[in-house]
């Protein structure tokens, strides 16, 4: 859901996602009614053949690969052409495809051919052969898709597997796309079997979820409510596509949303987490996410330095379900990421299943994730009691997995008994709705046991899950699994408790590396702990047993029979990276887990498989001769020039070298043959070699490169074949399309077009670029007609004074309409030190500077004053031009929540330190909202901790404090709490530009070297002289600031009265009447209009989709009866919009925005 090049800053035209409609106006709509994926694709091809699909990081990082709808669609024929001409209608197709685009196109093709697509993984050498030859037999695939580059490298592996040979093989990306305009729609519907997903768990027993068209489309239109995505509302993933939360949530629901996704493979992500984030920074991605995990590793691998560089501001949905979702994971991601602007509001937390499609229940998104503390004893009992309503003791902190939409239902049913339990009982989770899978693949029996299950009253059926959990309230707790419940002495542990107090009893084991399970011994369960071994060789392996004991003991009143150390990287888990359980349980009784050190109650310690003594650890075999000249890596291409020897001893050199600095003590004896993996080095240590040689030697391996090195020997050939060798493959050139260079072809353009052209042909006409014959003050005339004006900041009527006019004219016969020349060299007029010097007196500031335009005002100061090594903070409502001068100025910009002055220390707290000068840019009112900044907060702050303070008066001068003189007289400041008062001459001063105030040296600095400044033609003598004279009139008529407040007093009360969401005005003329959707807003204001009220929407992405406005600028001039006559026209307008109350339609956009 991401898309390289900026989105254009369009609010009237937003092309929003609402699922509402008006008059036949669908910008970007979700079709709702899309009987199934294919009709879904089509749609999107017809409708935005050019629009950006996915984009492939082929490399993680700047490598990329573009598919738009038109070209997917295109490509899915072909490949649906091909299975058509075979006659495979109805039949499966085994998909072995490494991450990329091509696996799209094949798994739509399948679906545009009416064949059950059966995704998989690759082998990996050897590695998951037998997984897939599980699969193979279950599913009875007539054919295996993949692409020709994966089957160079499988054809050599499966020599000896004639099941997988009898299957006919085709490279889907070598077929001629222009044979899809043979394609013959198949009939698809709802109930058409779409795909089998395959389970992680046996290999000997795979369970093909059977999931239908029909599954697949109310599963996305669940995750889309939870979502909520916008037009902005594109994503990041590096999850594998073959495995649900990928192929769900990375493919199907971005061509759902419309919106355009970047993936990246796993492998890549593991290799650097950076990767990840940057990619969500690079493309303000709003939706992201993975298992809990994910989270962990990002806080772990990515310094604090890295993370400044991020802008994680945008990432309003960071989903986080597929495993335990960890409370403290959260809070460590969140102040780690807190530098980049990331705001723990962000997560949303969910819970699903492959049998349930994907999702069944998911947090709000608009609030923080509910973390509950419940009394462990009662927990032990299977009863979630509040640590409210306990007695003391130990407190269970659990995240909970959300709510379940319309459609879905939720029960706790006892496992034994089928009855339902009430609130706060555990029991297992069982699910019904569409989501509900239509079974196991020729597992009949199976599939009535769990799908087809009933209460003890007869409801059904239900889904059962396996999971434990409880309900309080609406919101789902998950507790455990069904068959990993541990009962020992007849009270209830579960095992993640169990777990988490292991990874916690000592720094040397690892995080989410464990397991814990029972075993019978003489007609008792006795508790098994098995966890991954620490990397710290040197550690008192007796002190770590002692204190796993110790915590168990002190915190679940339970005595471990065992505790099993493992090697790293050597505990079962699934694709999606959870734990398994049972599967570590049967290889603790086989006696086949890969055991470092071991304690039990019976025969205290034994460590196993002692290394050689460091002195060993520089051992190596001499240099080897180069390899023969063709080899089986090849994957039969021509073979490469050999290094010459001395090159090839270096690079043997440097291979070992990086080797030994990650695998430390576990390097003793290391040779060229020295099987990476038993070394004992998890995944991410290996991606820790990747990331160092690509860093030593320059270039990238490709993901196929990574997965075959299994010894420094292939690490040594994969250095000599991609980073070093003269003709190593480099990247494609990207091609030159028209829209590259004609920006009438161009795609923000042509997005922009159909956008106006849509509004047009439903008759909104243009609400933007009115043509205004006359004043623009309390009324407006356009076209003629006289309208009562709310779209207009001319707050105290300056614009259109006599006085005021009649000095502009004055200025005009003296200075002319141009000073003709920068100030610097001969612009410089009387008037400029007039307004300036009063500008000055009226802010009690030393000196002040005049510009051209306010905008620039910003961009010039802040991206002069301001540069790399320095931190500009700035509020996350700040307007535009704060944000461009940030970035111009090359110092590092993040924002923190609108008026969060707290949330503006803790940034402070963390990072002044390492900054020469810091910026805290606020400003004095909001002009979105209409609300303003509690300034004394904030000049704390800069007194503090030593930053700079820099207030935007752009709506705050004229309209806040007793005679409007602004913030410093509202706030009773003193000289020198604020550094620079930035304001517009254009808002209560009725003028044009924009001006600074602050001490008399940086003023005297800016006038000689400021670009915007120096390099501009002066402020014109009308602009001047209509400023200077409307500030004479402020300070000698406060009147004008009175009638203001009154006036905006009366429409702000009449409508609160009407129940309309003004969100967070007070206090100030601006004030926004909040719709929830563009939609209605666009409508409210033509409707509006033609009864004689001008007043603007705010549309996103000028501001969030719910949060979407009209706004109201209230000014001196207005009379009573204007404002309650617009009132009241604004009340009768809303209800014949929305068939219902004011107040009533109000509701649902109040409590959404509010929650925001």
């Amino acid at each position: 859901m991401l898309f390289d090049a900026p989105q254009p800053f369009c609010p009237a035209f937003p092309g929003v996602w609402t699922g509402v409609t008006w008059q036949g106006f669908e910008p970007l709509t979700i079709p709702s009614d899309a009987p199934d994926l294919v009709s879904l694709l089509r749609e999107r091809a017809t409708r935005y053949p050019g629009e950006r699909a996915f984009t492939f990081l082929v490399d993680g990082e700047t490598q990329r690969q573009h598919i738009n709808y038109g070209q997917l669609d295109a490509k899915a024929r072909a490949v649906a052409t091909e299975l058509q001409g075979r006659n495979l209608a109805g039949e499966r197709a085994l998909l072995l495809y490494p991450s990329g685009l091509d696996f799209i196109a094949a798994f739509f093709g399948c679906l545009y051919a009416g064949v059950v697509a059966v995704p998989a993984y690759p082998p990996r050498r050897n590695r998951n052969l037998t997984r897939i030859q599980s699969i193979l037999k279950d599913a009875s695939p007539k054919v295996a898709l993949t692409t020709a580059e994966a089957w160079a490298r499988i054809e050599p592996m499966i020599h000896d597997q004639p099941a997988l040979l009898d299957v006919p093989w085709i490279s889907t990306d070598k077929l001629d796309v222009s044979i899809g305009d043979k394609w013959r729609r198949t009939r698809v519907t709802p109930d058409t079997l779409a795909f089998l997903q395959y389970t992680s768990g046996s290999t000997g027993t795979p369970k093909g979820v059977m999931l239908s068209h029909g599954n697949l489309l109310s599963n996305t239109k669940y995750i889309s409510d939870a979502f909520k995505p916008t037009t902005s509302g594109q994503g990041v993933t590096w999850l594998p596509l073959y495995h649900d939360m990928g192929l769900i949530g990375g493919v199907i629901q971005p061509i759902y949303f419309a919106r355009p996704n970047t993936l990246m493979t796993p492998t890549h992500f593991l290799q650097k987490p950076l990767r990840w984030l940057k990619a969500v920074s690079d493309t303000g991605a709003v939706i992201s996410g993975g298992p809990n995990f994910a989270y962990e590793l990002a806080a772990e691998r990515i310094s604090d330095e890295e993370a400044a560089t991020l802008d994680l501001s945008q990432w309003s949905v960071a989903f986080n379900g597929a495993e335990p979702v960890r409370a403290e994971t959260m809070e460590k991601f969140s102040r780690k990421f807190a530098v980049a602007g990331f705001q723990s509001r962000g997560f949303l937390t969910c819970y699903g299943l492959a049998e349930s499609t994907l999702m069944v229940t998911a947090s709000d998104k608009y609030s923080e994730p509910v973390v509950r503390s419940y009394d462990a004893e009662a927990m032990k009992q299977g009863v979630a009691r509040s640590m409210a309503d306990s007695t003391g003791g130990a407190a269970l902190t659990v995240v909970s997995s959300g709510v379940t939409s319309t459609g879905q239902r939720v029960a706790i049913v006892d496992p034994e008994t089928h009855e339902e339990q009430p609130e706060r009982i555990v029991g297992e989770v069982w699910v019904a709705g569409p989501s509900v899978a239509q079974g196991y693949w020729r597992r009949d029996e199976l599939s009535r046991e769990t799908f087809a299950a009933t209460t003890a009253s007869g409801r059904g059926p239900f889904l059962r899950t396996g999971d434990l959990g409880f309900l309080d309230g609406d919101e789902l707790f998950i507790s455990g699994r069904l068959k990993d419940l541990i009962i020992i002495n007849g009270a209830n542990h579960y095992p993640q408790d169990l777990e988490l107090t292991v990874e916690h009893a000592h720094p040397y084991l690892p995080p989410s590396s464990g397991a814990a399970f029972t075993v019978g011994e003489d007609g008792r369960e006795k508790l098994v702990l098995v966890h991954e071994a620490g990397r710290d060789r040197r550690i008192d392996i007796e002190e770590v047993f002692t204190a796993v004991r110790k915590a168990i003991s002190e915190m679940h009143d339970v005595a471990p029979a065992a505790i099993v150390l493992i090697k790293p990287n050597s505990i079962p888990k699934t694709s999606s990276g959870k734990i398994q359980r049972h599967a570590c349980r049967q290889a603790y009784l086989d006696g086949t887990l890969s055991v470092s050190a071991e304690w039990s109650a019976t025969g205290g310690v034994t460590v196993h498989g002692r290394r050689r003594a460091a002195a060993d650890a520089d051992a190596t075999e001499p240099t080897p001769p180069a390899p023969p000249a063709a080899t089986a890596d090849t994957n039969g291409q021509p073979p490469r020039k050999a290094p010459a020897a001395t090159e090839r001893t270096d690079i043997v050199d440097r291979v070992l070298a990086t080797v030994r600095a990650v695998a430390k003590e576990r390097s003793a004896g290391l040779t060229l043959d020295s099987d990476i993996p038993s070394l004992g080095l998890d995944s991410l240590e290996r991606m820790e070699i990747v990331a160092a040689l690509e860093d030593d030697f320059g270039g990238r391996f490709p993901e196929e490169a990574i997965l075959g090195m299994e010894t420094c020997r292939d690490v040594v050939r994969a250095v000599e074949q991609h980073l070093v060798s003269p003709d190593a493959t480099k990247p494609t050139a990207r091609q030159v399309l028209p829209g590259d260079y004609n920006f009438a072809e161009s795609p923000e353009y042509q997005r922009l077009a159909e956008s106006i052209r849509m509004a047009e042909g439903a008759g909104f006409g243009n609400p933007y670029f009115t043509v205004h014959e006359g004043l623009t003050n309390d009324t407006a005339l356009i076209g003629g007609r006289e309208y009562i004006n709310f779209s207009s900041f001319n707050y105290l009527g300056m614009s259109g004074d006599p006085a005021v006019a009649t000095a502009t004219k004055a200025a005009v016969d003296r200075f002319g309409t141009s000073v003709s020349a920068s100030r610097l060299v001969s612009g410089e007029k009387t008037i400029h030190l007039e307004l300036e010097q009063l500008i000055s007196k009226t802010l009690h500031a030393e000196d002040a500077i005049a510009m051209v335009g306010g905008h620039a005002t910003n961009e010039t100061v802040i991206g002069h004053l301001f540069g790399p090594g320095d931190l500009v903070l700035h509020d996350s409502l700040a307007h535009n031009s704060i944000v461009q001068g940030a970035r111009l100025s090359g110092a590092l910009r993040r924002a923190f929540p609108h008026n969060d002055h707290q949330a503006c220390a803790e940034l402070l707290e963390r990072y002044r330190g390492e900054y020469r000068r810091v910026l805290i840019a606020v400003e004095g009112v909001y002009s979105m909202d209409g609300d303003f900044c509690d300034i004394r907060k904030f000049v704390e702050l800069k007194n503090e901790h030593q930053c700079n303070l820099y207030v935007d008066e752009a709506h705050s001068l004229g309209t806040m404090g007793e005679r409007g003189l602004g913030m410093s007289e509202y706030a009773d400041l003193s000289p020198g709490d604020v550094d620079i008062w930035m304001g517009t001459l254009s808002k209560g001063l009725g003028s044009s530009g924009g001006y600074i105030a602050g001490s008399a040296e940086m003023i005297r600095y800016l006038k000689y070297t400021a670009p915007g400044f120096v390099f501009s033609t002066g402020l014109s003598p009308p602009d001047t002289a209509a400023a200077l004279k409307a500030l004479q009139l402020l300070l000698a008529e406060p009147q004008r600031v009175e009638r203001l407040r009154r006036n905006s007093e009366l429409f702000l009360s009449l409508a609160k009265q009407a129940g309309l969401n003004t969100g967070m005005s007070g206090g100030t003329p601006i004030v926004p009447i909040i719709t929830g959707n563009s939609i209605l807003a666009i409508r409210l204001s033509r409707m509006m209009f033609a009864r004689g009220v001008n007043v603007q929407p705010i549309l996103h992405p000028a501001v969030e989709e719910e949060r979407a406005r009209l706004r109201f600028f209230i000014n001196a001039l207005h009379t009573e009866d204007q404002i309650r006559q617009a009132a009241a026209l604004l009340v009768e307008c809303y209800e014949e919009a929305t068939g219902e109350s004011a107040g009533r339609a109000s509701k649902a956009a109040t409590a959404s925005a509010t929650a925001r």
